[in-house]
């Protein structure tokens, strides 16, 4: 099965705009408990640092995290159409030796 690396890269491209959305709605009503959310998630310490939310800040994060989520997958969707091509191409080639006649009693 082909995938469409389009199709597969705008994919996970609108769940990573709709993810980062919700994480910045909530650094922004509760950055606090975000931070501590986060240190928990990555094993390190990150009360000693502030967390400010902007628009600017918002939409720069929202474009560089889509686009660069979209771009990634759809490289993943092209690598694999290229593997699953060269694994069919070998399987075509097992296949067309005839298949051995097994007589059974």
């Amino acid at each position: 099965m082909r995938l469409d690396a389009r199709a597969f890269g705008a994919a996970a491209g609108m769940v990573a705009a709709a993810l980062f959305t919700i994480c910045a709605l909530a650094v922004a009503v509760v950055p606090d408990q975000t931070t501590e959310l986060a240190s928990y998630l990555i094993h390190m310490d990150l009360s000693g640092m502030t967390r400010t939310m902007t628009f600017g800040r918002f939409i720069g994060g929202l474009v560089i995290w889509t686009l660069g989520t979209g771009l990634t997958f759809g490289a993943v969707a092209e690598i694999y159409n290229l593997l699953v091509a060269r694994s069919a191409a070998t399987q075509r080639v097992a296949a067309a030796r005839p298949a051995p006649q097994v007589v059974q009693f």
